[in-house]
């Protein structure tokens, strides 16, 4: 076959034009309001000369320069921010990053999928108090701020402005149309200042938002936001990651523009703080009094998909059912593996999302039935959707799984004129029901993973190994006890439970599907307490150890605590607020229990409360306690030290210190100081721990750390204070008894003897 001369330099020059192309890289990373989007790029010339470089983006997949361009830029954070302007509201759109060559060879980036919001309406009346200049100051920052509210937000809200110049700055409250008072200071009539206020009014404000709350604020309010797409904005706009939002009561930062000084009449951060506003509200900030969140397009869905939803809550089938309707319409969780999920319809969903009110619908793949809400989750037969068919998705803000495995669930609610909607729940048995709205974390039955046929797959391969590996580590508290210096009654129970131990290992070695892990760890459990039930230590000062069963006993976070602490330092605390935070235990074997936490209050001001104390007043008043049992915790003067162990320490008395922050008491905690303990002897396998105070007026402050709860069977308080204790079977052989003259027994009757140091009464 012969070539031709033409076709071999046409070849040459289309490969030396490749080699030349260049390269553009999308950052993954974006932010979008309703009329504008924000994209940032790199790229690498290979070579050649570029000469443009920029965004495409069209209503159509993989844009290219022939459609819309943008190269316009801002500077934002560490870099370069490009700008995509006069886009349509409520509109699905694709962008990606490109570079020009000299040459005329374009390099484009991965593209982006993304929906602009809905327009906001944002609003604002004036009185125009003011003289002519004050007025129009006002008038222009209010317009210029409104703008840019509803461009880069979905929030509908009208402010209601007045002249006061008797106010130092200005001010607003939170309500539905709120009240802004502008003062005559004319360096805080900007659009800074009146940015900062229309925040107050969407529920930035210590009142009762979750911007004041326990859920999305670490330390009750006062404290890092945890939303998550308040921290994405953040990592995108900064360049940067692990980024959270940070605050007091009524400020925060980043771009809250808390004052003039904040106020530098840039776009990029006007552009922000409006931003920040739309994500706390997709975060949950309620910024009217019938908004419990913003709508966003939270899952990124395609029509002609199949999907497959199952509840996150471990005991609703997290691993091993899929929701299915019945021939009635019923919603059930049905347990089936992925493979039989894949192989039928009827677990399988197709999921649109409509962009004009940022709600999702779900239509079943076997009957064609759309999901509703009706008194009720339920499917029904549609040929025009309804209001009952909108579905308010919302990401939750914890992993599900590991690794590269791991997922987010979604609140599938029934949006409503209210703060507390109807969400689906996973109930008991494979039941669906609906519950009011919980925001928190630990509403696991609440969340719903969305996964395509691959993720199922994927998932559940990878929740074997995640499984095996949370058993092994339920394993290891448990397998401890056998460890334990103890009798036995009757004396076969450590050869059940050793037996029992070994049979859990050995399938879980073995087990290759989730059916055969899931009901390990409550077996082991079960033989846990048949063993505790039968086991009384020898040694009263190595009880057995079932801290492991209580949730965060160390405070890293607040998490399994009601009501939460502010937390810092591994340390929990309250000022200045009553309290009683707890945690109630089940499935507990029967006997005595000790509850142990280091920890102190400090009943008013550091000099008041030592003075009190060292007089032999104590006004302590906070009491640790388990069950019906409560004692008086630490006076905060008990573990003064001779010399600082952190600077923040406070002197007491001309020549003690004791801790000031969360920060010196963590060091005071890390030797060892304050430790407090009750113990309760229960018959009950419930068992309810806990701090509280009644009492907490100005300057009182309690902060507390490591909580440990052990167990001693059947020996009493008394047995344990003194180290006697009462055996219901004969000792191993290898402990040695001596009478009360000193003299060793050689096969000890009933009596009272010494073991290991230690009184110890045998009874049969």
């Amino acid at each position: 076959m012969r070539i031709s001369f033409l076709f071999i330099l046409c070849a040459l020059f289309s490969s030396a034009m490749a080699q030349n192309e260049p390269t553009a890289t999308t950052n993954p990373k974006y932010a979008r309001g309703a009329t504008m989007a924000f994209g940032r790029m790199t790229a690498k010339s290979n070579g050649s000369t570029v000469t443009q470089r920029g965004f495409c983006y069209a209503t159509h997949v993989n844009p290219t320069i022939d459609d819309n361009t943008t190269t316009k830029t801002m500077t934002a954070g560490n870099g370069t921010v490009y700008v995509l302007e006069n886009l349509e509201p409520a509109t699905f759109y694709y962008m990606r990053a490109y570079a020009k060559a000299q040459n005329g060879t374009v390099g484009y980036g991965n593209v982006i999928k993304f929906c602009t919001l809905p327009k906001g309406e944002v609003t604002y009346w004036y009185n125009n108090g003011g003289d002519a200049a004050t007025n129009t100051r006002i008038n222009n920052a209010a317009t210029q701020a409104c703008q840019i509210f509803s461009d880069l937000t979905s929030i509908k809200k009208k402010f209601d402005i007045g002249y006061s110049p008797g106010t130092p700055t200005a001010d607003c409250a939170y309500k539905d149309q709120p009240w802004i008072n502008m003062g005559a200071n004319s360096s805080y009539q900007r659009t800074g200042t009146l940015m900062h206020e229309m925040q107050h009014g969407l529920g930035v404000i210590n009142y009762s938002t979750q911007w004041a709350g326990s859920i999305l604020r670490e330390g009750n309010g006062t404290g890092h936001w945890l939303g998550d797409r308040v921290s994405a904005f953040l990592d995108f706009w900064d360049n940067t990651t692990g980024s959270r939002l940070n605050g007091d009561t009524q400020h925060m930062w980043p771009y809250g523009v808390n004052g003039a000084h904040e106020d530098d009449g840039q776009l990029k951060t006007y552009y922000a703080n409006a931003m920040i506003g739309q994500a706390l509200g997709e975060d949950g900030l309620e910024h009217r009094s019938n908004t419990f969140a913003e709508p966003y397009y939270s899952f990124d869905q395609e029509d002609d998909v199949k999907y497959y939803l199952k509840s996150e809550n471990v005991e609703r089938g997290l691993y091993s059912a899929y929701l299915i309707p019945t021939a009635t319409g019923v919603l059930k969780w049905r347990d089936m593996t992925a493979e039989e999920a894949a192989q039928n319809d009827s677990a399988a969903w197709y999921i649109t999302f409509t962009p004009n009110n940022q709600y999702y619908q779900l239509r079943n793949a076997s009957t064609g039935q759309y999901m509703t809400y009706s008194g009720g989750f339920k499917t029904l037969t549609r040929t025009t959707l309804t209001a009952g068919d909108n579905f308010h998705l919302m990401k939750g803000r914890v992993d599900v799984g590991s690794g590269e495995h791991a997922q987010r669930g979604y609140w599938l609610i029934h949006p409503t004129g209210n703060l507390s909607p109807n969400c689906m729940i996973a109930n008991a048995n494979g039941a669906v029901g609906s519950q009011a709205f919980d925001l928190s974390n630990t509403a696991t039955q609440q969340r719903w993973l969305i996964l395509t046929a691959e993720e199922m797959q994927t998932f559940e391969s990878g929740a074997v190994a995640q499984l095996k590996s949370e058993t092994m580590s339920t394993l290891v508290p448990i397998k401890a006890f056998a460890d334990v210096p103890h009798t036995c009654s009757p004396a076969d129970a450590d050869q059940a439970f050793a037996d029992a131990i070994s049979s859990i290992e050995e399938r879980l070695e073995k087990a290759t599907a989730v059916t055969e892990l899931t009901p390990l760890a409550a077996e082991a459990w079960q033989a846990a307490l048949l063993f505790l039930n039968a086991a009384t230590p020898t040694d009263t000062e190595k009880p057995f150890d079932l801290t492991f069963l209580m949730v965060n006993p160390g405070m890293d976070n607040a998490t399994g605590w009601t009501p939460a602490p502010t937390v810092n330092y591994s340390c929990g605390e309250f000022y200045e607020k009553t309290f009683n935070m707890k945690q109630t235990l089940k499935d507990l074997p029967i006997g005595t229990f000790r509850l142990m936490m280091q920890g102190f209050q400090r009943p008013g001001t550091t000099a008041d409360s030592y003075n009190a104390w060292a007089a032999g007043n104590n006004k302590v008043n906070a009491m640790l306690y388990a069950g019906s049992k409560s004692t008086k915790i630490a006076h905060i003067a008990e573990s003064a030290q001779p010399t600082r162990l952190h600077t923040d320490d406070k002197q007491v008395g001309g020549k003690y210190y004791v801790p000031n922050t969360m920060l010196s008491s963590s060091k005071y905690f890390a030797k060892g100081l304050y430790d407090n303990s009750v113990f309760v002897t229960t018959t009950s396998n419930t068992l309810t721990v806990g701090l509280r105070s009644s009492s907490m007026p100005t300057s009182y402050w309690c902060i507390f750390d490591n909580f440990r709860l052990h167990f001693f069977g059947s020996l009493t308080e008394e047995q344990i204070h003194t180290g006697i204790s009462d055996s219901q079977c004969h000792p191993a052989t290898d402990y040695r008894y001596y009478d009360l003259q000193g003299r060793r027994v050689l096969q000890p009757a009933k009596g009272l003897y010494i073991v290991n140091g230690k009184k110890r009464v045998i009874r049969e």
